[in-house]
């Protein structure tokens, strides 16, 4: 008797056990209340997106289509701009609606976590084949690491292991959404501090080990110098223009009311992140003195056959 009351119940709608789950809304993290008119919102949009995409793509496009520039290094640049560009999903999306009516429904937690997290992954790992670049010789590991084989599956790795990550954390703010902001705080914390202490650890091995390369050899590795330097800049970059707007939402978890992080502040800060793509590549552009040459050769050349092989210093070798 019992049993068939419970399935009247249920089949009546009055309990809702089962379609509770499936109809609840989904929690956002990354909220932005616009308070720009939409037109101008639109048109900066527009203009991130082209600088950002046409920049990058011209990297990505160099580094895949030269076969010199395809070494360990510059493959981590194309997969740190891939991860940069995909924060431009979200002007994609308001450019869409605007030109096409075209209207995407993107959740925007898994844009902004996603771009941010392969990102600054992305940015140590890169210093640390720097690291092992100059010193493939004195390392053991130096050459298996620096092959072009096991670079293709550490990115692979990255950017896997953080959609995992992502993934499963978004799954317990759905079914917990009470805890979603201590979770939110502590993966911020862990995404920001750790990787930036590795990143600082790693700075200072490279600029000690090249102090003693220049006792050595009496005058400084200027192209793995100017790749350093290069890379502090770009890390730079991220941490003003990036981290902002991760570190503004966990406060205004922390606080709703906080001054720092009003709607407003964070529109900005938010608009700030979508300029990272084009700032990151703006400075591999300028810096990167490989890029530089490539660029004059295909200028002098014309699309001809690159060699398969440039050395830009002694040390510099590329791996196969």
């Amino acid at each position: 008797m019992e049993f068939s009351n419970l399935m009247h119940l249920l089949n009546n709608g009055d309990i809702t056990i089962f379609s509770k789950k499936k109809n609840r809304k989904l929690t956002k993290i990354n909220t932005v209340v616009l308070s720009l008119p939409l037109s101008d919102a639109r048109i900066i949009n527009l203009v991130l997106l082209v600088l950002g995409t046409s920049l990058n793509l011209l990297i990505i496009l160099i580094i895949v289509c030269v076969p010199s520039a395809r070494t360990s290094k510059n493959f981590y640049i194309v997969s740190l701009a891939c991860s940069s560009m995909i924060i431009l999903i979200e002007p994609l999306e308001e450019i869409l609606k605007w030109f096409f009516d075209v209207n995407m429904k993107l959740n925007m937690d898994y844009v902004c976590i996603i771009n941010f997290d392969i990102s600054i992954i992305t940015i140590v790992v890169l210093k640390f084949v720097q690291y092992v670049s100059i010193f493939q010789n004195q390392i053991s590991f130096g050459h298996v690491l620096l092959k072009k084989y096991t670079t293709v599956k550490s990115i692979l790795l990255i950017w896997s292991s953080c959609i995992i990550s992502l993934a499963i954390s978004l799954h317990i703010y759905d079914y917990f959404e009470e805890d979603m902001p201590d979770i939110y705080i502590c993966i911020t914390i862990m995404f920001i501090t750790m990787p930036l202490i590795i990143s600082a650890s790693i700075d200072a091995l490279i600029i000690y080990k090249l102090k003693i390369l220049k006792k050595i050899e009496g005058s400084w590795r200027m192209n793995e110098l100017r790749h350093y330097i290069m890379l502090v800049v770009i890390t730079i970059a991220f941490i003003l223009i990036r981290i902002p707007y991760r570190l503004a939402r966990a406060i205004n978890f922390l606080e709703p009311k906080a001054s720092c992080c009003t709607d407003d502040k964070r529109e900005v800060l938010y608009f700030m992140a979508k300029m990272y793509p084009f700032v990151f590549s703006l400075i591999y552009i300028s810096l990167s003195n490989e890029f530089h040459e490539i660029i004059m050769t295909i200028l002098k050349n014309g699309c001809q056959k690159f060699p398969r092989e440039i050395r830009i210093s002694s040390n510099d070798n590329v791996i196969v």
